[in-house]
């Protein structure tokens, strides 16, 4: 099917009718005609998104709504989205738990961190709290399989997709691929020729190399190649240990784990119970970071104290039942308790210390960090089949943000992996014998977020409406080259509790103009 909206011609139709709509403000207009109220909304984009919106709008146009699209940098627009300025706004939020915990609940439940569209509704809040805190699997999925099923009814968002992760690699790689929470793990990764891997990552900085003070996935990537955690994740997402050599749940609130006593940070000192107890609790104090709060403090849940039982055993006490938490340990890397007592913060930012495969050699968060094997690794995780140093002798990870030049780097040999290949470029380097193409089933919801506390989207009808009418199978088509797939609300086939039985909001145009119909708004016929 040939697609209905491309970017020119709507931009065009957009510049046409800019005279005609109004919404400068953000607020909806409705004119009053014959046989009901003209709506007129704006949807609010950023530059990434834009054909997307224009898309949409142009669905809107044909059951009678006046449709703008504005494009707006997304710190400018998340103000304005906070600051309950908007109507409908271009949305993403990635998940790092394979669980609904960092992802539908921040989203969707009342006054939580992301929840930029102002839904409330206290029958979704109870079944989102029992589904994150119950200790049986079967009564936290009905928990979530409920909770799918009012907000599929409720309609917060013009409910979208989700999207393959692309990322591409030169042949010369090996035992590589991509995961699914989009960090590159370069923990035995080798060459067929050469000794230093080059990585072109998406991002224009990384934000810091302490392991505490970042929400940041890029950071997060060069972090875990310099540090490791108790546990972590096979690309497919499976938590199996890392520092840890076991642990066990005798209680519902109870983690207990069994460290390596093999293990080494970067500058000689032998890793212990007191390194660990010290990582944790310097997150959770509320001075922890040289008298600031660290941003990975809700990445550790209901997290409650850290204890030593001897040099090698570790007990995690929690203040309710919390099936999510080894998961969420994945995100935290272990530091050295007297180095970072000795050099603050700043010192460790500055030259981290872990126990990771890579150590720290030079470079600029906004340009490149350079790394060298650790000749003392332990090995990393036995699940991941880690065995001795690494491969490589050095690894430089490059801010690369323009997809253009990461993709053009790789073709010319400068770089052997790079991040987030865009649908668009993807078939040029899948023609290419000399790289691979592959991808991961991605962990980031894409929509668009109603304003609910205000008209006219406070209206069901109004929100399910605009479901009906926007033609998503066409769009995934033909934006994304069918490498993106619809959902039916903010939940993640690969995340816990997802319902496969709910279907998502079928293009029916005729039952969008019903619906407006009820909410006394005029439509075309």
């Amino acid at each position: 099917m040939r697609f209905r909206y491309p970017v020119l011609l709507t931009t065009l139709v957009v510049i046409l009718m800019v005279g005609l709509l109004v919404g400068g403000c953000g607020n909806s207009t409705e004119q009053t005609g014959a046989d009901g109220k003209t709506l007129s909304i704006v949807i609010d984009s950023i530059p990434d998104r834009k054909a997307e919106a224009d898309a949409i709008a142009g669905y809107l146009r044909e059951i009678g709504v006046d449709a703008e699209v504005r494009v707006w940098e997304w710190n400018t627009l998340r103000e304005s989205i906070l600051a309950g300025e908007r109507q409908v706004y271009t949305s993403d939020w990635g998940s790092a738990t394979f669980d609904p915990y960092d992802l539908a609940v921040p989203k969707l439940k009342t006054d939580d961190r992301g929840n930029f569209s102002f839904y409330s509704n206290s029958e979704v809040d109870a079944l989102l709290m029992q589904g994150s805190t119950g200790f049986t699997e079967e009564a936290r999925y009905e928990a979530y399989v409920q909770a799918q099923q009012l907000i599929h009814e409720d309609a917060p968002w013009i409910f979208g997709y989700y999207k393959d992760s692309i990322e591409a690699a030169s042949i010369k790689v090996q035992n590589w691929e991509p995961s699914m929470d989009t960090r590159i793990n370069l923990h035995n990764v080798a060459l067929t020729e050469g000794d230093t891997i080059v990585v072109g990552l998406r991002s224009d900085k990384i934000l810091t190399l302490d392991p505490a003070n970042y929400r940041d996935r890029e950071t997060e990537t060069v972090i875990r190649n310099i540090y490791d955690g108790l546990v972590t994740r096979t690309p497919d997402g499976e938590v199996v240990p890392e520092l840890a050599k076991s642990w066990t749940n005798p209680e519902p609130t109870v983690y207990e784990f069994v460290l390596r006593d093999d293990v080494y940070f970067h500058n000689g000192q032998k890793m212990t119970a007191d390194d660990v107890v010290f990582t944790f609790e310097r997150i959770m104090a509320p001075d922890g970071i040289d008298g600031m709060p660290s941003p990975r403090l809700g990445l550790l849940g209901p997290l409650e104290s850290v204890e030593k039982i001897d040099d090698y055993q570790v007990r995690f006490t929690l203040s309710e039942s919390f099936p999510v938490f080894l998961q969420l340990l994945v995100h935290t890397q272990i530091v050295p308790k007297d180095y970072v007592e000795e050099v603050g913060a700043k010192g460790l930012a500055e030259n981290p210390v872990g126990t990771g495969p890579y150590k720290y050699v030079s470079g600029r968060l906004d340009d490149q960090i350079v790394l060298e094997r650790f000749d003392g690794y332990y090995g990393g995780s036995p699940d991941l089949k880690k065995s001795g140093k690494e491969p490589v002798k050095k690894v430089i990870f490059k801010n690369m943000p323009e997809p253009s030049t990461r993709v053009s780097a790789l073709l010319a040999g400068e770089v052997h992996i790079i991040q987030m290949v865009p649908e668009d470029l993807a078939p040029r380097l899948e023609a290419d014998p000399r790289v691979n193409v592959m991808t991961a089933e991605g962990t980031r919801v894409y929509g668009l977020e109603f304003n609910t506390a205000k008209e006219p989207f406070d209206d069901v009808r109004v929100r399910q409406a605009i479901n009906y009418a926007v033609n998503w199978d066409e769009i995934l088509t033909e934006l994304y080259q069918g490498r993106a797939h619809r959902l039916s609300t903010a939940f993640l086939p690969s995340g816990f509790g997802y319902d496969p039985d709910l279907e998502p909001y079928s293009y029916n145009p005729e039952k969008a103009k019903e619906l407006l119909r009820e909410a006394g708004y005029r439509v075309n016929d």
